[in-house]
């Protein structure tokens, strides 16, 4: 059973408990910042909790992950949305093979040093608990021992590319910035459970603008984001910090296990529990 008075004591290092009260859900204070989620996650799928994470946590933090960023699986390749090989089975201008730069690093769950302050907030169920009910969902903290927590890096010169995310929502903390770049892009619900919406995305490959939205996100700022049916990515990053970005992934189902190729991809490596029947969240292309 959890000690929910150290959880407390703990989540006070990690979050401003005055301004987001997130271990007392009958305040009024969280009950509004619930209700401002939730209006924000139905209209366009995102939301950012700004300056959440106290300043002294960051700092810790940064440190842990300049610490571990070598350990980044680092790819410079071209990719599709769905990072999936090319297909000829389709047209020459189809979504699916139309692939675009992408540079970057992920240090995955794995290369975390057993005493995380990173490892420490994800597990806390008191944000969880909070994130579930922003999301109005019953959450689990994602089953892939690789993809569950992780750290996006981005040298300098570095863009991630268009892409959808495995699992439904992911929640995400920057906790250092580039000097310049880094931008979030997203077209939300540009696809859903049923359709791939290929039309739209081609669209938007080919050069539509007019349904991107844009969020610079600031260092201790916390982005509950559906990645699942939104198109998005971060613009290149720009000057001499490497922009670092803690990924926490949670998912609906329990034991959600991400694709052998993608985890090859990202990761660099597969573990025996990616060859293994996976539960999915559904039966789009990832």
């Amino acid at each position: 059973m959890i000690n929910m008075k150290i959880q407390e004591e703990n989540i006070s290092y990690f979050i401003n408990l005055d301004k987001f009260p997130i271990h007392e859900p009958q305040s009024s204070k969280y009950q509004t910042i619930v209700k401002e989620a939730r209006e924000a996650l139905d209209y366009d799928g995102c939301y950012v909790l700004k300056s959440i994470v106290n300043s002294n946590a960051i700092k810790d933090m940064q440190h842990e992950a300049s610490s571990i960023e070598s350990f980044a699986h680092y790819t410079s390749n071209k990719v599709n949305v769905y990072f999936s090989k090319d297909d000829p089975s389709y047209p020459k201008d189809h979504p699916r093979r139309f692939f675009m730069e992408r540079s970057n690093g992920f240090v995955s769950g794995d290369k975390f040093p057993e005493k995380s302050k990173i490892k420490d907030l994800y597990y806390s169920e008191i944000l969880k608990n909070f994130i579930a009910d922003c999301l109005e969902v019953k959450m689990y903290h994602y089953a892939d021992p690789l993809a569950s927590l992780t750290i996006n890096v981005n040298k300098p010169g570095d863009r991630f590319s268009w892409h959808y995310d495995t699992n439904e929502f992911t929640v995400t903390m920057l906790v250092q910035d580039c000097d310049k770049g880094g931008i979030f892009q997203y077209v939300p619900s540009i696809r859903n459970k049923d359709d791939e919406c290929y039309d739209e995305v081609q669209k938007l490959l080919h050069g539509d603008t007019s349904k991107i939205k844009e969020i610079k996100l600031n260092e201790g700022d916390l982005q509950l984001f559906k990645g699942r049916y939104a198109l998005h990515r971060a613009t290149r990053a720009e000057g001499n910090k490497t922009r670092n970005l803690v990924v926490f992934t949670y998912t609906e189902k329990e034991n959600v296990i991400g694709s052998t190729y993608r985890t090859e991809e990202l990761y660099g490596k597969t573990l025996d529990v990616h060859k293994q029947t996976k539960v999915r969240s559904d039966n789009l292309t990832d």
